[in-house]
C-alpha cells in the first residue's frame, strides 16, 4: 500500500494527549474525516481531528496523557494514497517530482529535481546540474510541462536561467 505523509507531530497539546501537528498537505479537508493514520507502519485509530490556526490537532485512541503523546513528537503521520483523492490540475505529489529530469524545450538536459521547499509564496524546486544545485520557483512560466509517467519536466531555458538562485 502506497502511503502519503499528511502531518508531522510538533508536540503534545494540553494534558489529555492531543497532538499539535504541522500539515504536510495544502488539502485541509483531509483532516476532517480522518479515521486512521499510520505511524512507523502501525495503524492508529483517530478519535478526533480538527484544523485550527494553520495546525492540525489529532487525538489518537489510547493516547490520553501528555506522557503518551510525547512519544509521537517529531513523528510523521501517513494515510493510504487512495484516501487522499484526486489531485487538482497542475498539482503533483512531491514524491512524483523528486528524481525527475528537467530538459529545455530543445531537449537539452538541465538537471535533476532533488527536493522541494516552500517558504510561503510558492514551491521551490532544488535542481542539481553538473556543477551546482539551484533553487527555482515552481511556476508555469519556467516549468512548461510535467510528464509524471516519463519522469520528465520541460523548462523554458531563458526563464529558468533568469530565476535560478
Amino acid at each position: 500500500m502506497d502511503k502519503l505523509s499528511i502531518a508531522k507531530v510538533l508536540k503534545p497539546q494540553g494534558l489529555k494527549g492531543e497532538l499539535k501537528c504541522l500539515p504536510l498537505t495544502e488539502r485541509k479537508e483531509v483532516f476532517e474525516n480522518l479515521k486512521f493514520v499510520f505511524c512507523n507502519n502501525e495503524k492508529l485509530e483517530v478519535v478526533a481531528s480538527v484544523f485550527r490556526f494553520d495546525f492540525a490537532y489529532i487525538t489518537l485512541k489510547g493516547v490520553d496523557s501528555i506522557e503518551k503523546a510525547e512519544a509521537f513528537r517529531n513523528k510523521t503521520f501517513f494515510i493510504p494514497i487512495e484516501e487522499f483523492g484526486e489531485l487538482d490540475e497542475n498539482t503533483y505529489f512531491i514524491d512524483d517530482l523528486v528524481g525527475m529530469t528537467c530538459y529545455t524545450e530543445e531537449g537539452e538536459k538541465i538537471g535533476e529535481v532533488l527536493g522541494i521547499e516552500n517558504y510561503g509564496a510558492t514551491d521551490i524546486l532544488q535542481i542539481k546540474d553538473k556543477w551546482a544545485t539551484y533553487l527555482v520557483p515552481f511556476v508555469g512560466k519556467i516549468f512548461l510541462d510535467v510528464d509524471i509517467q516519463n519522469k520528465k519536466i520541460i523548462v523554458n531555458k531563458e526563464n529558468y536561467e533568469d530565476n535560478k538562485v
